[in-house]
């Protein structure tokens, strides 16, 4: 395993332990069942002797053959599964080029995916995010396409904050 994953897997795993989740959403849901489907692996292999305790190795091993992974971002996590794509939003009517692996960061759309996370880091540009069109909607001689696109993107806000029970 590279140092780079391990340096990553720690993270993640220092995350779980300390906070016992990463964040809101769809995408937490299906991370803590990874978690919890490792940690009883490792209880497993412990109870049978091929594991100590505290063997931090044989954890991210599993952790490593889950094939969970996170792709940490500004305005949410991802945990899309390359090798299944099922429910990633991102990808729905999406011409994918040749060879292309993950999402498509710039078709992301994290109120609707069933992959996103919305961490706690989060929160403040999702609350900032808030008021910026419901000021613009506030305007008198306001288009009615040009509200219609406001009030699209205030669902959209309103459908994160949800998620973190906002």
């Amino acid at each position: 395993m590279g140092c780079l994953l391990l340096a990553r897997l720690m993270k993640v795993s220092e995350l779980r332990r300390l906070l016992g989740m990463l964040g809101f959403g769809p995408g937490d849901d299906r991370m803590c069942e990874a978690f919890a489907a490792v940690r009883e692996k490792a209880a497993e292999l412990r109870a049978t002797g091929k594991a100590q305790r505290g063997d931090l190795r044989v954890e991210h091993d599993l952790l490593q053959r889950t094939r969970f992974s996170i792709r940490f971002g500004k305005l949410n996590h991802c945990t899309m599964n390359d090798d299944d794509a099922l429910g990633t939003e991102c990808l729905e009517d999406a011409v994918v080029p040749e060879g292309h692996r993950g999402p498509l960061l710039d078709r992301c759309r994290p109120s609707r995916c069933t992959n996103s996370i919305l961490g706690p880091e989060h929160l403040p540009i999702w609350t900032a995010e808030r008021s910026s069109p419901n000021r613009l909607r506030a305007g008198p001689r306001l288009p009615a396409n040009r509200r219609s696109l406001l009030d699209a993107q205030l669902n959209e806000v309103s459908l994160m904050l949800k998620k973190a029970g906002q």
